[in-house]
């Protein structure tokens, strides 16, 4: 039986609104976008779900390629690569996970005050053994975010185990 399909839009609305409900204010977002992507509805999702809990979009800058999302606490910034869960074969899938690991690692440009995330559903889970080490996590201080449902996500710091 195959995983339902979560839209990466979804995964972007749920880190954002922990961000948001955690002190950090969006600075920007990287829509989803590619085939079968809706753009237009996509764009009113988020807008709607961020309104719903009291977060402005007037400041989010609303940019076509870079980190999904960009969240700034005084000098501290995260930048976060989000992935959804698409239909197609296990390798389909793990090559998507690849990807996203390779644009989460790219965002490493600077030392001080950077946090890198992470941002996929739970059922990647058994990607991250041997794909991505923990001294690889603390060196370049990447973060975790499993998304286990509509309204939860579980956040995983750089030196914490991650329920393989």
């Amino acid at each position: 039986m195959q995983a339902p399909l979560i839209p990466e839009v979804d995964v972007l609305i749920l880190v954002a609104k922990w961000l948001h409900s955690n002190g950090w204010q969006l600075e920007g977002i990287s829509m989803p976008h590619g085939r079968g992507i809706d753009p237009i509805r996509n764009k009113a999702k988020l807008e709607t779900e961020f309104t719903a809990v009291g977060i402005s979009i007037s400041n989010i800058e609303f940019r076509p390629i870079g980190e999904d999302i960009r969240a700034r606490q005084g000098s501290n910034l995260w930048k976060i690569e989000c992935k959804g869960l698409g239909k197609g074969v296990t390798q389909t899938i793990k090559e998507n996970f690849d990807r996203a690991v390779a644009s989460a690692v790219s965002y490493y440009t600077q030392r001080d005050g950077l946090r890198l995330g992470l941002a996929v559903p739970d059922d990647y889970i058994k990607f991250f053994r041997g794909r991505v080490p923990q001294a690889l996590r603390e060196a370049i201080n990447l973060w975790i975010f499993l998304c286990v449902s509509y309204d939860e996500v579980l956040v995983f710091a750089p030196d914490e185990e991650l329920p393989l």
